[in-house]
């Protein structure tokens, strides 16, 4: 329809003339008809020629009708910028604005990391990008450069992948899909996806409580999982293992508990990966937890720990590093299996066990990534003559999304770095076909 510009004039038109010589004898006719203007303009916008007559009609009634004219030209606004809503009104979302009187919002419940449940209220016109602004700014987040570097995903128990929201999609629109599919046991997942503004900052207030808890409860699982601790010789320098004593020793203060733990506990508060090093006893790594618990954490308050636990964790040397494991590399100099790292700094390639970088390309040296299906094709060096990696990866699409996203962040434009095709995806250097930012599953 959107094609079919003198149709939707036309609707406007009639929408306008109805509310100028309105002689219903219903009372609530006018508001009806206003409600209805809105909600084609959650679609649907005048063409350029009508536009200046269409928002001087709303501007000349905004005294008389404030709310609803308002609605109008918010949605306008929304529709002008983002493009216009994409599915069907349901029924329960045109009874709610019509029972509301307003804008017939509702209370969308989001997950923060930790499961702590955060409540957003949201309008049939409220777009992703709005959410994680409105999510930002109940974290007090001190550096609104970060606001960027946040994610949405929806997760189901049942459904598979799930699936990382575009900043541009229309919250409505997804939640009607996931009635139309049926899809009861849905979560909206809240996560900081770039790590482009390190190290982090926080204020040590009251107000930032939520936005340390948010990123503490983020970080301590990726700790225990040990990715971003690098072994080499298969063994752990002193500053290390007392680096990784310091958390472990914040992680069970943060936890709020009191006196020592035990053996069998701290193993429970310490990555995986460093467990397996047979050169550490157990015993040894016990009494560390417990010599930095004695110096000054068992002192802290919760908060503190957590505060404390943030700062020391972003010196990892893999700190801000997200990893997809490749089953094969066809370049002899990297052994198959490895870790492909995507960070701020570049495409990285790490050995499967100990994590030592083993190769690395840095933005500015990339040509194209190209993903076919669990596969990519990885061109850098000379635009002229570029040399050529191919790495099978489970999770292609998401390692191509997330590296585009860390170009667009550095100055790159999406719009000319990144190429969709039915049977592949790829970004270039400025100069590529353009196309919509790719990711569609979460990363």
């Amino acid at each position: 329809m959107n094609k079919n510009r003198a149709l939707i004039d036309e609707i406007m038109c009639q929408i306008i003339k109805q509310l100028t010589d309105n002689k219903s004898a219903k009372q609530d006719s006018m508001q009806l008809g206003w409600k209805l203007l809105a909600i084609v303009l959650n679609y649907f916008i005048p063409s350029e020629n009508l536009r200046p007559y269409f928002i001087k009609y709303l501007n000349d009634n905004i005294i008389q009708n404030e709310k609803l004219v308002q609605l109008c030209l918010n949605h306008y606004e929304q529709t002008l910028k983002y493009g216009g809503r994409k599915n069907m009104p349901s029924k329960v979302e045109i009874d709610l604005l019509a029972a509301s009187g307003r804008h017939g919002g509702k209370r969308q419940i989001f997950l923060l990391p930790g499961g702590v449940p955060l409540t957003l209220k949201t309008t049939s016109s409220t777009v992703i990008a709005d959410c994680l602004n409105l999510v930002c700014e109940q974290l007090h987040m001190p550096n609104s450069l970060e606001y960027d570097e946040y994610s949405i995903f929806i997760i189901s128990t049942t459904e598979n992948p799930s699936r990382l929201l575009n900043p541009n999609e229309y919250l409505f629109d997804i939640l009607s899909e996931c009635v139309e599919s049926k899809m009861t046991d849905y979560y909206l997942i809240i996560k900081r996806m770039l790590w482009f503004n390190i190290p982090m900052i926080f204020d040590n207030n009251d107000k930032s409580e939520m936005f340390i808890n948010f990123m503490y409860h983020q970080l301590v699982p990726e700790l225990f999982e040990g990715t971003m601790i690098a072994i080499k010789d298969n063994h752990i320098s002193d500053d290390l293992m007392h680096q990784l004593a310091l958390m472990a020793a914040l992680h069970y203060r943060a936890s709020n508990k009191i006196g020592l733990p035990s053996m069998r506990e701290v193993k429970h508060l310490l990555p995986a990966t460093v467990l397996k090093l047979k050169n550490i006893r157990p015993q040894v790594w016990t009494t560390t937890v417990h010599e930095e618990l004695y110096s000054s954490v068992e002192a802290m308050t919760t908060m503190e720990a957590k505060l404390k636990f943030l700062t020391v964790i972003q010196a990892s040397s893999l700190f801000g590093v997200t990893f997809f494991p490749a089953q094969s590399v066809d370049d002899a100099s990297i052994r198959s299996p490895c870790i492909i790292g995507i960070s701020k700094s570049g495409i990285l390639f790490l050995d499967i066990d100990t994590r030592e970088t083993l190769f690395s390309i840095p933005y500015n040296d990339v040509v194209s990534i190209r993903r076919r299906q669990n596969a990519i094709d990885v061109k850098y060096g000379s635009l002229n003559q570029p040399r050529h990696i191919q790495c099978q990866v489970d999770r292609a699409q998401d390692l191509v999304a997330l590296a585009g996203r860390y170009l667009s962040f550095i100055g790159r434009s999406l719009a000319s770095a990144l190429e969709r095709k039915t049977d592949s995806q790829q970004f270039h250097r400025p100069g590529s076909t353009s196309c919509n930012d790719p990711t569609s599953t979460i990363l």
